[in-house]
């Protein structure tokens, strides 16, 4: 009985002890576990994220250390551009620093080192980015190797710290993790044989946690193929399945999972030589090493794609059983490749260009500089022979006027790349514009025995506001290229047409034609580029720079308008330009004292376009106007007309008609009618060699193409004998008698400048005296008496003090004239900005070097007529 007892006991304390250690295990397996997790749980969100953080940063940071010597030399194309680019990979560090501070474990001073190394890479890059343009390749290599490498090291330093610390941190929780494991199984074991039912569902609970572990590594893995550019695959050699792909596939290669499962889906995307090439891949025997692939997927709707196609396979006991596959999409990175290429194409053409234009400049250059040094030469030699030394001077002055339309083709060209080049808007005479226009090129039209004709169409408004230098110099590269390139007998034609007017802006159409060599198609695509001629031979033949009509596109362009052309080669050319301008309301057109609406008028020309275009400008003044093409059918309808209520009161006849000219219609009418009928010809050339003819035959006056409302009242107004409507004329040419005795301060570093400014003030009988910086003007202003200087001749580009310094000086002064003092800027600062700055200064007027004697004149006399002495108002006259 008392060993039942016992045994009992014992039983019962074995029981106790079973109880008491299957707690004790409970308890001690419940502890490792929650270790275990702890310590999982602490590797995942702090060491490992720190750990891939920093790795991250610090890949990026190689390849920027790599990269910026390339960046900032050959691949520089801006300050802009470079620094756009070095914030987008700011951006990414500074996100990958944010999160290393955020979990790190270790010494706060690691980050915080690590920050302000970076804040002083970024601003050493910074500093160096906007001096790239100052620095050669040498100094921008020694200045990276000297300030900026060197934090790249330390910065890199301080993340290897960093890195280190998190690894041995990992390092340390999984050593951790091991001794709970371990302790774990130990107990396991020793109370193995007294728990089986707890081994047994502790194990079933340690499946059901690895399986739940399995589980959230493959969904961190999905979550992570998501966020990158690489699709992933596992190929079950054996079963000859997919076992994994993951869920980017749609996004990249826009294939689903099903499709994908496929291997036709996916390389029915591809071209022939690449489905060949991926066959052979896996299809030659059995994948041991790695390989890669690339393959260009083609586009269904979309961009073709560019795929780089990698292969691991994975070996167990020596036998391939699967593939690990990645595809990466490759697209943006070759695109960003072959743009590169192409910058550095278009920026070798760029520079083969500058170089032919050089070249081209040099000849262009030297060949007016040539003639005015032989000139010079010729001159000196022959210095007792009045007429010699005068037909040299006349060539002087031609080849300088030449040599600086070519300084003027160049600099505009700069302000236009450079974005600088400003717009006016004013309001101007259209007849003006057309006139001064087709005078200039009917000269050389005539000189080199070619045909111009201009014509105005459908044009009712004579005064818009616009930039009417700007519509000048486009119309006239256009027709001097005309001009140029057109053959003797051929012909040249500018139509001028009004084509609509809306919301008060007037909408014209120029178009310029003529039959000269024409262009190929080729070169059409590279007309408007600079420095561009169709050959060599085109500027050894006609001259140029290669840079007009680049300039004429970018004129067209900042004035709002548009530009076409149509060429074909030894046909001929055609230019279409269309531009807005703001409408203005004109005088109106009729005398107060008489009106014309009881004249009855015949036009006759052999152009419908001209014959319409004058008939509605009488119509709208209220005219009865008839219109006819022939010169027959003109005296015809006259004299049909002649002693009837019909009878017509003035005649406009087109000088050169086909059939019968101008001169013998008027005859003819003349002889039937009489001088009933006032008799006007209308002549796009120069009239005076057929004057006396005309007068002979008939002929009461004259009037030119293209034809305005304003000319023909005008015309109208003198062969009746009516007041005119004319708007006051300029004052002529200033005289250089009235400056004499005027004092003038010529300020000017230059020696011969102020040689040159000198004699020709002389020759006004002006006092000069000359200084030759601005601090001199100054000194030399406030130390005369009142009165004593009439106007200061400024320069702007000097020594100690320039122009704009020393003007403000003055103004500032305490000296009686500070204020009324006429200054002005004389200066070969020559553009509008230029005119701005003199304005701003205090200046009075603006006179552009090289020196134009009479609009010289003109401008000292207004100037010291404006102000004789009254404050100055400082505004600016621009010469």
């Amino acid at each position: 009985m008392k060993s039942y007892f016992a045994s009992k006991k014992a039983t019962a304390a074995g029981t106790i002890i079973i109880c008491v250690i299957s707690i004790i295990f409970t308890l001690s397996s419940i502890y490792s576990i929650r270790n275990m997790e702890i310590a999982a749980s602490r590797i995942y969100e702090h060491p490992y994220t720190v750990s891939n953080s920093s790795r991250e940063m610090r890949s990026r940071l190689l390849d920027m250390k790599q990269f910026i010597s390339i960046f900032l030399t050959d691949s520089f194309h801006s300050v802009e551009e470079t620094e756009a680019l070095l914030e987008a990979r700011y951006a990414l560090q500074q996100e990958s620093l944010d999160k290393i501070t955020e979990k790190y474990l270790g010494p706060a001073d690691d980050t915080k080192k690590l920050q302000e190394k970076m804040d002083e890479l970024i601003a050493e890059q910074s500093q160096l980015l906007y001096s790239v343009p100052d620095y050669s390749e040498a100094e921008i290599n020694d200045y990276l190797n000297e300030y900026i490498y060197p934090i790249y090291d330390e910065v890199s330093e301080t993340l290897t710290t960093i890195i280190t610390f998190a690894n041995q941190k990992v390092l340390a929780l999984e050593k951790e993790m091991k001794y709970t494991s371990v302790l774990a199984i130990s107990t396991a074991v020793l109370l193995s044989l007294f728990i089986i039912i707890l081994s047994i569902q502790n194990s079933r609970h340690m499946e059901r946690r690895r399986v739940h572990d399995v589980a959230g590594r493959e969904k961190m893995f999905d979550l992570l193929s998501n966020n990158v550019d690489d699709v992933f695959f596992i190929y079950n050699l054996k079963e000859k399945w997919m076992e994994y792909i993951s869920p980017n596939c749609e996004r990249i290669l826009g294939l689903n999972e099903d499709q994908l499962q496929q291997y036709d889906a996916f390389t029915a995307t591809l071209s022939e030589n690449d489905q060949a090439a991926l066959y052979q891949l896996f299809h030659s025997g059995i994948l041991r090493n790695q390989a890669e692939i690339s393959l260009k997927m083609e586009g269904q709707g979309i961009r073709d794609k560019w795929l780089l196609l990698k292969a691991y396979p994975i070996l167990v006991n020596d036998q391939v059983v699967r593939y690990i596959i990645s595809i990466g999409d490759q697209t943006d990175a070759l695109l960003a490749q072959q743009n590169l290429r192409d910058a550095l194409t278009l920026a070798q053409k760029a520079n083969d260009a500058k170089k032919d234009f050089l070249s081209r400049m040099s000849h262009e250059i030297r060949t007016p500089m040539n003639a005015i040094i032989g000139m010079a030469t010729i001159a000196a030699a022959n210095i007792h022979d009045q007429s010699r030394v005068e037909d040299c001077l006349a060539k002087i002055g031609f080849s300088s006027k030449h040599l600086l339309s070519l300084i003027n083709d160049v600099l505009d060209m700069s302000k236009i790349e450079e974005g600088k080049l400003t717009m006016s808007h004013e309001p101007f005479e259209f007849r003006q514009l057309i006139q001064s226009i087709t005078s200039i090129i009917d000269s050389q039209a005539r000189s080199r025995n070619q045909n111009f004709e201009a014509t105005v169409v459908d044009f009712t408004e004579e005064m818009v506001v616009g930039d009417a230098m700007r519509v000048n110099q486009i119309l006239l590269n256009l027709l001097s290229n005309a001009v140029k390139f057109t053959p003797e007998n051929g012909k040249i034609r500018l139509e001028v047409r009004q084509i609509g007017i809306r919301n008060n802006q007037v909408r014209m159409r120029f178009t310029v034609s003529d039959t000269g060599i024409g262009m190929n198609e080729t070169f059409l695509q590279r007309l408007y580029m600079p420095f561009e001629q169709a050959d060599s031979m085109i500027s050894q033949r006609f001259g140029g720079t290669g840079l007009g009509m680049s300039i004429t596109k970018n004129l067209v362009s900042l004035l709002g308008g548009t530009i076409q052309v149509f060429s074909k080669e030894n046909e001929g050319t055609t230019f279409i330009v269309e531009l807005s301008f703001e409408r203005m309301d004109a005088p109106a057109l009729t005398s107060t004292v008489e009106r014309l609406n009881q004249l009855n008028v015949l036009v006759v020309d052999d152009d419908q376009d001209t014959c319409i275009h004058t008939s509605l400008l009488l119509e709208r003044m209220g005219i009865l106007a008839k219109w006819v093409l022939k010169g027959e059918e003109a005296v015809k309808i006259i004299i049909d007309a002649h002693g009837s209520d019909n009878e017509y009161d003035v005649c406009f006849i087109d000088w050169q008609m086909p059939d019968m000219d101008g001169i013998e219609t008027a005859r003819r009418i003349r002889k039937y009618v009489g001088a009933d009928t006032l008799i006007i010809i209308i002549s796009a050339y120069d009239w005076t060699p057929i004057e006396q003819a005309a007068r002979e035959a008939g002929v009461n006056a004259f009037i030119s193409k293209p034809m305005f409302a304003s000319t023909i009242y005008n015309t109208l107004m003198t062969v009746t004998r009516r007041p005119t409507y004319e708007k006051p004329e300029e004052k002529e040419t200033v005289k250089p008698r009235e400056l004499a005795g005027k004092r003038v301060l010529l300020v000017e570093d230059n020696e011969l400048n102020m040689e040159i400014a000198t004699e020709i003030l002389k020759m006004a009988d002006v006092k000069v005296e000359c200084v030759n910086n601005g601090r001199e003007a100054v000194d030399q202003v406030l130390n005369s008496e009142a009165g004593y200087y009439d106007l200061v001749l400024m320069d702007i580009q000097m020594p100690i003090m320039n122009g704009y310094e020393a003007t403000q000086a003055i103004r500032n002064s305490n000296h009686p004239n500070a204020k009324s003092l006429p200054i002005l800027a004389m200066t070969a600062n020559a553009f509008v900005e230029d005119i701005a700055l003199a304005k701003e200064a205090g200046m009075n007027a603006h006179i552009a070097k090289p020196i134009d004697v009479s609009q010289l004149y003109t401008t000292l006399t207004q100037i010291l007529q404006e102000t004789p002495d009254g404050d100055s108002d400082n505004g600016v006259l621009e010469n």
